[in-house]
C-alpha cells in the first residue's frame, strides 16, 4: 500500500484530554455529533479504525473522581469487545494537564464515523460533560508491535508522529520504496509501532486522515531526529508534528489473552 506513487501522508491525532484544536470542515472540536441512525455492530466485517482525540471539558476534579471507576469499566468493556484497541496513556502530559489524571489516546473500530460517534456518545465521559472528542479516520492497521524487539530496547516514551504531505505529487517510485523500506527497518528494530494507513486518502489525495505511527525513544529530540531522517522528510515530500502520548497501555484484547 505504501509503495503507491500517489501516497499522501495526511492525518491528525491528539491525546485523550489533550487534543490539539484543529479546524476541519465546519465542525468544532468540542461539538458532539448526535447521529440519528447507526449500522449494526454485530459483524466485524467492514470496520475501520478511528483515532479518538479527547479534550477535558470540565475543571471539576470531584466530578472526575466520582466517575473514574465507571469510566474505566466502560473503556475496559469496549476493549474486551474489540472495539477499543491500541491505547496509550501519558501521566506527565505537558498540554491541557488536569490535576493528576493521565491523558489517554486510543483507536476505535467502527463501520463508519457515525457509528463511532454513537459508541462514544454513550460513554459517561461524554454524557456527563467530562470530556469532548474529535474523530479522525485512519483506515486499517498496517503493522502492530514487535513485542520482542521493543522489550529488548527497554522502557521508553512514545510519541505520535503526525505527517502532512506538502509535495506528494513530486513523489517517485524509488522515493516511496525508500520511505517504505526505512519504515520497515524502524519497525523491525522496535523504534516505531502501531502503523495505521488509510488507502482511500492516498488514492483521492483528499484531506482524510491516512497515516500515523508511534515512535519509541527516550526523548522528543530523538523522535524528531528519527522523523527528520525519513526520505519523505529529507526530500520535502511531507512534514511532521510530534505529540507525546506517554507509554503503550492496551493493545488488542484477544492478543493480550494469548500472551
Amino acid at each position: 500500500m505504501i509503495l503507491k506513487k500517489s501516497v499522501t501522508l495526511v492525518f491528525s491525532i491528539a491525546v485523550l484530554f489533550s487534543c490539539k484544536e484543529k479546524a476541519k470542515d465546519s465542525a468544532k472540536p468540542d461539538e458532539v455529533v448526535e447521529p440519528k441512525e447507526v449500522e449494526s455492530t454485530d459483524s466485524t466485517v467492514g470496520r475501520q479504525n478511528y483515532a479518538i482525540a479527547w479534550k477535558w471539558a470540565t475543571d471539576n476534579k470531584q466530578l472526575v473522581e466520582d466517575n473514574l471507576v465507571v469510566i474505566a469499566d466502560e473503556v475496559n468493556q469496549l476493549w474486551k469487545e474489540d472495539i477499543v484497541v491500541d491505547a496509550y496513556y501519558d501521566s506527565n502530559a505537558k498540554i491541557d494537564k488536569f490535576e493528576y489524571f493521565p491523558n489517554v489516546f486510543f483507536f476505535l473500530k467502527a463501520k463508519s464515523e457515525k457509528e463511532a460517534s454513537i459508541i462514544l456518545n454513550k460513554l459517561t465521559l461524554v454524557k456527563k460533560g467530562i470530556a469532548s472528542y474529535q474523530i479522525y479516520p485512519v483506515g486499517l492497521k498496517w503493522m502492530g508491535r514487535d513485542h520482542v524487539d521493543i522489550q529488548e530496547k527497554g522502557i521508553s516514551n512514545s510519541f505520535a508522529a503526525v505527517w502532512t504531505s506538502d509535495n506528494w505529487e513530486n513523489t517517485t517510485d524509488s522515493l516511496t520504496k525508500s520511505q517504505a523500506d526505512t519504515i520497515l527497518e524502524l519497525w523491525n528494530d522496535g523504534s516505531i509501532e502501531n502503523i495505521y494507513f488509510d488507502i482511500e486518502g492516498t488514492q483521492k489525495a483528499n484531506d482524510k486522515t491516512d497515516f500515523v505511527f508511534f515512535i519509541n525513544t527516550n526523548s522528543e529530540k530523538e523522535a524528531k531526529e528519527l522523523c527528520e531522517n525519513l526520505p519523505f522528510a529529507k526530500n520535502d515530500i511531507a512534514s511532521f508534528e510530534l505529540f507525546s502520548v506517554g507509554v503503550f497501555w492496551l493493545g488488542n484484547y484477544e492478543e493480550f489473552n494469548q500472551n
